[in-house]
């Protein structure tokens, strides 16, 4: 831990050092950081007027350092309210201050992207020293005193399925006791899915971060098959738009001064949201955010622009990046480019570089995958086509479970009003104990589940690879891999290659099954690597069902896109899942041959599953 913490102090220090400048304190990182979008800073007369009437920050915030710089940018503001015609000189260097304003918020997504990633790697730390304590050295532990005190080995099946509902219970006390229902993606990409994006949604990371992370790590240290992926993009969010808030007014009673002052002089109130007054600082909130959830998933998958691109999808209900994308794409690569540069310089440096999942193991050689363009496109449209069914199976049976795992809003809402009105139970008084329950029973089923299918337990990235290959590499060799004494009731051996279709299938459906209960029991978590390992085991059921010879070098290409099928027609990112498919592969697998077949698979992907179903499974409307 003195470790972890002398690492995330040297990336702070360096963020101050490389980005702050000067003095000032802490604040002075972000201090020149508080431009408007370019797109909306053509020329005064194109200004919205909501722009024209920002306030400055609060200076006390930032030091004399960043008071200083703040001198160009103030004076361009009351150029611009002031209005009425310019000579030429006046344009020109209003011109340049809008060239600085951009510059300046690229600073502050950079920032932002130092910031999240010494969160996302402490996170990571945090979470491996977990995962290694609870199913490694305490299984050992407990073998070890069973057998000493009374001759008994471990059952396996009642170790795994405790570790999990106590893991379910665990969420659901946390969970039940917090003021207000934990922040997850599913609320990121509501409020960031709406046109314009409401900044004003994300609530305080003061109050929102630390539930979130905490939860997160239970569920995932616990063997849940959800990943610290989605947590990651939300925690990076709420970072990205406190950091904006801290350069504007976004106390509510500095907000409701302003707005008597401005009435008492006739200019009515701000035009912004709640926590901003105007759409322009909005807007930079907006921005910040998106970087922030960029940064953050650089930082834990070590991949630089596809944590961007992932965030910039994420929001739209489509194959294609968010409305805000046209000025929120440049901060987010900036913020990744940023934690991939502070984690691979500084946090992490002697880790090897470049990806690790090798799919030329399928046939035994990298070098001999090869295919036709004809197999290939084979391949890619019955893999897109594949992926899209079983994208759209899982969340509608996602959606079913949650029926039947939680009540309607309006339903529950009666049952505590009669309860209240016939002098029972306080309003809202016994839900506590139905999230506790429905949790802790959601951890028994998944853990009864995993201990037939111990391969799969967890997210699924540190355990790709023995799906990747179809259990050519044993799983407990992988990163994620149980001790022998944990897998010896399962019904498919993890250590062995599946022998047959049917064994690869039944794989692939608990893993998909094992996930669907966790997000119906609403644990918070991601599902991209989930969706990979779950997807991969369907591609080798097809070749040993005969669709295609096991030694073609159709495999791996299959393989690969059923997986980037299924998880972008779920969360509709074809362009980030095909980056973070192929930016993960091994040095040796030749993306060339890949990456094609990948892309036209993902997309297809989104498209089929349009047509098969008008929900999805996330909500993009209000």
């Amino acid at each position: 831990m003195t470790k972890l913490r002398n690492r995330t102090a040297t990336a702070a220090a360096f963020a101050l050092l490389l980005f702050g400048g000067g003095g000032g304190g802490p604040t002075h990182l972000i201090g020149m950081a508080h431009g408007f979008p370019l797109s909306q800073q053509r020329t005064s007369a194109s200004i919205p007027s909501s722009l024209t009437t920002t306030s400055p920050p609060h200076l006390s915030r930032l030091g004399n350092g960043s008071y200083a710089r703040l001198g160009p940018i103030l004076s361009s503001a009351v150029s611009v309210r002031g209005g009425g015609g310019g000579d030429g000189g006046h344009r020109r260097h209003q011109r340049n201050e809008i060239r600085d304003d951009e510059s300046n918020i690229l600073g502050a997504a950079v920032a932002v992207g130092a910031v999240t990633a010494a969160m996302g790697y402490a996170y990571g730390q945090i979470l491996g020293f977990c995962v290694d304590g609870v199913w490694t050295k305490l299984p050992l532990f407990l073998s070890s005193r069973l057998l000493a005190a009374n001759g008994i080995a471990l059952n396996p099946r009642y170790f795994i399925t405790g570790t999990l509902a106590l893991g379910g219970l665990l969420v659901g006390i946390v969970s039940s006791r917090l003021k207000s229902p934990a922040y997850t993606v599913a609320d990121f990409v509501s409020a960031f899915a709406a046109v314009p994006a409401e900044a004003r949604e994300l609530p305080r990371s003061r109050t929102a971060l630390l539930p979130l992370l905490v939860l997160s790590l239970i569920t995932s240290s616990f063997g849940f098959s959800v990943g610290p992926e989605a947590p990651m993009v939300c925690a990076g969010g709420l970072v990205g738009t406190s950091i904006a808030r801290k350069l504007y007014r976004d106390d509510r009673a500095d907000s409701d001064s302003v707005s008597k002052a401005r009435e008492d002089e006739g200019d009515g109130a701000p035009s912004g949201p709640p926590g901003f007054e105007s759409k322009g600082e909005a807007a930079f909130a907006e921005h910040l955010a998106y970087a922030g959830a960029a940064g953050a998933l650089t930082a834990f998958m070590g991949i630089p622009v596809a944590g961007s691109i992932f965030a910039l999808e994420l929001t739209r209900s489509g194959a294609g990046l968010s409305s805000g994308a046209r000025d929120a794409l440049s901060p987010s690569i900036a913020a990744s480019v940023a934690a991939i540069a502070v984690i691979r310089a500084l946090l992490s440096p002697d880790a090897a570089v470049g990806g690790h999942f090798s799919y030329g193991t399928i046939l035994g050689d990298a070098a001999s995958i090869s295919i036709s363009g004809r197999d290939m496109m084979i391949a890619a449209v019955g893999c897109g086509v594949g992926g899209a069914l079983i994208g759209t199976v899982f969340h509608k049976g996602v959606a079913l479970m949650k029926k039947a795992l939680w009540p309607a809003p309006k339903e529950e809402a009666k049952a505590a009003s009669a309860a209240a009105a016939s002098g029972g139970t306080k309003k809202g008084g016994g839900a506590w104990k139905r999230t506790v329950l429905t949790k802790t029973l959601v951890g028994l089923a998944v853990g009864l589940l995993s201990s037939s299918f111990p391969q799969t337990l967890f997210w699924g990235e540190g355990s790709l690879q023995c799906a990747v290959d179809g259990q050519a590499t044993p799983f407990g060799s992988t990163k994620h891999g149980l001790p022998s004494l944990l897998t010896s009731l399962a019904r498919v051996d993890p250590s062995l290659p599946f022998p047959d279709a049917a064994s690869a299938a039944s794989v692939g459906c608990a893993k998909l099954l094992s996930i669907a209960l966790a997000c119906a029991g609403k644990f918070p978590g991601g599902i991209i690597f989930p969706l990979f390992f779950a997807a991969a085991p369907f591609a080798h059921a097809a070749s040993l069902a005969g669709l295609w010879t096991t030694n073609s070098g159709v495999l791996p290409v299959a393989v690969m896109s059923l997986m980037a099928s299924t998880q972008a027609s779920v969360t509709r990112t074809p362009l980030a899942t095909a980056l973070i498919l192929t930016l993960s592969a091994s040095g040796g697998t030749p993306i060339s041959v890949m990456l094609p077949a990948c892309l036209v698979s993902s997309y297809l992907g989104v498209y089929v599953s349009q047509i098969l179903s008008r929900q999805s499974y996330f909500s993009y409307t209000k």
